[in-house]
């Protein structure tokens, strides 16, 4: 047996979940046999763009100035689906796309918030959950698996189940940017250890967070097995570790929203648009 440790941050643990899942035996039949619907995250683009060079488009995000969204809607897809070899863009037709789909079908989403007992959950800024409003119910009630590709840096403290409710994105008097609730995702959660150990025959540990110098956000990362497949994951961190820096999202939907912005009439408390009822004077870094 052999014992190996490594650390990546950020985007590389992003890059290292969405390799070691496309090329795990638990997604291949999809790809071959079923229909894959790809929900729009800086992981998820990562895997978009391995199998078919397709980035994505983000919608919220969190950014030193708090929780954002993009200023522009653009061209990029922030649905894909994946069939017969082909990927297509179904923004314009995503409650259609989810009827059709079931059992022997894959729904692949990234995750805001991870919990130790394996609750995930997406921050919802819009009424209704916006594009994931849409899927939720289809989710709960089609059999369509789920597979949640998130590091553990989204780690919380706590129960999501116990604080889903207590974040409300209409009762907050003040945000930086736009406030927000939490929806739970059904679906099994991959962080890098159950990415890594579909990969290679190993165990895998996270045993450390932090990061400093540039490598904030890093993960160190140990793994055991036979010396063979402790080499083969070793061999993909070098690969990971020479890709861009940067997660390949839609480039139109890099720029964060400044007030006023197409959102701005769903958005609530946002203390940049004046909708605090907390009076607390703020400036855009």
């Amino acid at each position: 047996m052999a014992i190996a440790q490594f650390t990546l941050w950020g985007v590389q643990c992003q890059w290292l979940i969405a390799r070691c899942v496309l090329d795990s035996s638990l997604f291949a039949p999809y790809l071959s046999h079923g229909k894959v619907l790809f929900k729009g995250s800086s992981t998820v683009s990562c895997l978009t763009t391995l199998l078919a060079d397709t980035p994505m488009r983000i919608c919220g995000r969190i950014t030193k100035n708090g929780m954002k969204r993009g200023k522009a809607e653009g061209q990029g897809a922030h649905f894909l689906l994946y069939e017969h070899g082909e990927i297509r863009n179904v923004d314009s037709c995503l409650e259609q796309t989810l009827q059709v789909m079931g059992p022997g079908d894959l729904f692949v989403t990234g995750a805001n918030a991870l919990d130790a007992f394996g609750h995930a959950a997406l921050l919802i800024g819009s009424s209704g959950g916006g594009g994931y409003g849409t899927c939720m119910p289809f989710l709960y009630t089609e059999g369509i698996r789920t597979l949640i590709l998130t590091s553990v840096m989204k780690l919380i403290p706590g129960d999501l189940t116990r604080l889903n409710p207590q974040i409300s994105r209409k009762k907050c008097d003040f945000s930086y940017g736009m406030a927000c609730s939490l929806a739970p995702i059904p679906g099994e959660v991959l962080t890098e250890a159950q990415a890594i150990e579909s990969y290679a025959r190993v165990n895998a540990l996270v045993f450390a967070k932090g990061g400093f110098s540039g490598a904030e956000a890093s993960v160190a990362i140990q793994i055991e097995g036979e010396q063979e497949e402790v080499e083969k994951v070793l061999h993909l961190v070098e690969q990971i570790k020479a890709l861009p820096s940067q997660p390949p999202v839609d480039a139109d939907s890099l720029a964060e929203c400044t007030y006023p912005c197409s959102g701005c009439s769903q958005h609530r408390s946002c203390a940049y648009a004046n909708k605090q009822t907390i009076f607390h004077s703020i400036k855009m870094s």
